[in-house]
């Protein structure tokens, strides 16, 4: 099934993946930056993936900044 997901829709994640990244760090991190990662983040998320959407987009922020810190 391929899912059709509008601008609107991505504009809300990017700015609850934000937020929940504002939560989530253990480091100091610049807004902007925080934006930055946010956006990167919507696009490589997989809609489709029924396992993926149901652990939800805080999960998918902590494993995405857990994936980071382990790389630097």
């Amino acid at each position: 099934m391929i899912t059709t997901i509008d601008k609107s829709f991505l504009d809300f994640a990017e700015k609850e993946i934000k937020n929940q990244m504002l939560t989530f760090l253990k480091r100091p991190m610049e807004e902007i930056e925080v934006e930055r990662l946010a956006k990167e983040v919507v696009k490589k998320i997989d809609w489709d993936n029924s396992a993926l959407m149901h652990k939800g987009l805080s999960w998918i922020a902590k494993k995405y900044l857990e994936q980071m810190e382990m790389q630097s």
